[in-house]
């Protein structure tokens, strides 16, 4: 009987050891696998570092350049000390006193705007009268007319005001008109201005 319990501890102790030195094993396995898992993972992800880099790259290249090339924006008063007008003919009114000018579209010796490029604009234009004549002045897009505003100030202060939101192909000119027996005036205090600006490109 002490023979038979002797055998069967020495049976229990062979597979209890056994297990602890087989188990060791098992979890080395397992942990050298992890590990080259996580090594090539990790150069996939170097991979993909460099692919999005290189492509937000080639991304901003264009646009940095597209943005520069866009920026359009001019605001001109007349540079009038006293009257302009009237005149026997339609006569385009010329802005000569920058207030804001970039992208050098707006010519202050012609008073007209010039497109750099196909686009969607916006244009603005005030003028003032005091005198007895009419106060007529036009918007055109090269040989058309887009809108007229005429006042009659009879001695009093009155303003011409208007906008338009202007579709241009690269070279279309934008300016202002004063219509024939109509007078402007204007002084340092820059009543009478013409204003424009790229809204977007298309």
């Amino acid at each position: 009987m002490r023979v038979s319990v002797v055998l069967l501890l020495l049976c229990l102790s062979s597979v209890h050891l056994y297990r602890a030195v087989d188990q060791p094993v098992v979890g080395d396995e397992q942990t050298e696998f992890t590990q080259s898992q996580i090594e090539e993972l990790k150069k996939q992800d170097r991979g993909l570092e460099g692919s999005v880099d290189s492509t937000e790259l080639s991304a901003e290249e264009p646009g940095e350049e597209n943005s520069r090339r866009r920026k359009v924006a001019f605001s001109y008063a007349s540079g009038l000390n006293g009257n302009f007008g009237p005149h026997s003919s339609d006569i385009t009114v010329v802005f000569r006193k920058k207030i804001t000018d970039v992208g050098k579209a707006f010519s202050p010796v012609t008073g007209v705007f010039t497109a750099p490029l196909r686009g969607v604009y916006y244009f603005r234009f005030n003028l003032l009268g005091i005198s007895s004549y009419w106060l007529a002045v036009c918007l055109y897009k090269n040989h058309t007319k887009i809108l007229d505003v005429t006042k009659y100030p009879k001695g009093q202060y009155k303003y011409a005001v208007g906008g338009a939101t202007l579709l241009l192909q690269k070279g279309d000119h934008v300016y202002i008109k004063l219509r024939q027996k109509s007078q402007v005036s204007d002084n340092s205090d820059n009543h009478c201005t013409f204003s424009g600006f790229l809204l977007f490109p298309m």
